[in-house]
This record gives C-alpha cells, structure tokens and sequence, in this order.
C-alpha cells in the first residue's frame, strides 16, 4: 500500500469508489446501438471490475496500472459522461483522473511498457482481491497451432465472462487467419489460418459437453501429420 495516502483518507476513498453509482454507465454500456451491447451481467461484472481498476489506483497511485480491454471501455464510457465523470473523480480522488488513450501504441519499447503495466495490475488484483481479473485468459480455454516457425495461429475463449473469442497470425505473404465466437446459441469459438498452398489450421472451443478445446493442422502431403490437442475449460 502506498504511503502517499494516509489510512484515514485511503479509507475514505475506497468508501467512496464502492458509493459510486455506474447504473447510468451501464445502461449506456447495454445499448446496442450507441453502447457496448453488453447484457445486464456483463455490465454488472464489468463494473465490479471496474471499480477495483479504480481501489487499485487509489491503493498504489505511483504505480502505472493498465486495465483489460473491456474494464478499459467501461472507463471510456464513463469518462463520455463528463460533468457526472469529473464530479466522480474529485469525489474519489480529489483530482481529475486523466486517461492516455496512447499508451502502448507508440512503438515496440511503448508496446512492452504496456504489458508490464497490465501484468503488474493482474499481480496487484490477485495480491488485493485474492482471484484473477474479470476475463483473464485463464479462465477460459486456449490452444495454439505452430505450422511452421514463423507461422503461428492461437485462439482464445472466455466463457466465464464476455464468452469473447480472438485469434492472432504471424503468417508471410497473403495467408489469412480469422475468429468467431457465438456465445448466443452452441457458444461455439472458432479461428481458421489458411497458409500458402493447401496447408490449413483451425481451432475451436465447445464449452457445451466435455468443454473442450482443440486444434488442427492438416498438411497438404498424404502422410499428413495431424493434430488434435485439447485443454479442459476451466470454470
């Protein structure tokens, strides 16, 4: 805990981070055409996250904190609030809690200072609130298919929160790789590569079942090696 604040009034402020009222910021945030979409569990799991992004700052301001994709839309909508936003954070803080909306964008050594900032927030929110943040991957389900060196294709699923689903190639020349996700019907997670030539890789997540998650390369010889890896969903 940092020294910068005395207990009396760290207490005062995490008091007043749990009085914050972000009903307004999740109804925005469940519109589907103007806000997120989200359902009115997201909302409300992401704005229990939220508000520990917000303890964490209050706890350790000297520390450079970055928050996860999701809790990082939460704060943009309500910094989109202005007037409420400003009138909260002089509540909370007693001073304007700015937003940098570069960090990690400015080249490789910003990129790296971005993760360290986001792997020291994840320790500090396992120290703090004793589990993993809302949507760590770890909670979920991954796998990775490598079908060459340079060539590198993983997938990823949260069923525990947003049911979010991405995919990330590193292919050369016009190979293609993409992700899908329905969470609304068989919560089926899905990414295909498709490297030069007729060699193909794809994963996919079933959480329905024995919630397994598996990964395929196909080379195009007829003594083709295949791959069938699966990692249990965690709940």
């Amino acid at each position: 805990m940092s020294n910068t604040l005395s207990s009396a009034t760290l207490a005062q402020t995490l008091s007043a981070i749990q009085s914050l009222d972000l009903e307004p910021i999740k109804f925005k945030a469940m519109r589907s055409d103007d806000g997120y979409g989200w359902s009115a569990e997201q909302a409300e799991q992401l704005a229990v996250a939220y508000r520990r992004f917000l303890t964490l700052h209050a706890m350790h301001p000297e520390r450079q904190l970055s928050p996860s994709r999701d809790v990082d839309r939460f704060w943009h909508m309500h910094i989109l609030d202005t007037r409420k936003y400003a009138d909260d954070c002089q509540a909370i803080f007693g001073r304007f809690l700015h937003h940098f909306p570069y960090f990690g964008l400015r080249g490789d050594d910003d990129a790296r200072a971005l993760q360290e900032a986001f792997e020291q927030t994840r320790e500090l929110h396992r120290e703090t609130f004793g589990e993993a943040m809302i949507g760590e991957p770890e909670a979920g389900a991954w796998c990775s298919v490598e079908t060459a060196p340079a060539e590198a294709a993983w997938c990823s699923v949260e069923p525990t929160s947003a049911k979010a689903a991405w995919c990330s190639v590193e292919p050369a020349g016009a190979k293609a790789a993409w992700c899908s996700v329905e969470p609304a019907s068989a919560k089926a997670a899905w990414c295909s590569v498709e490297p030069a030539g007729a060699k193909a890789a794809w994963c996919s997540v079933e959480p329905a079942g024995d919630k397994a998650a598996w990964c395929s390369v196909e080379p195009a010889t007829a003594d083709a090696r295949h791959q069938d890896k699966r990692v249990p969903v965690l709940n």
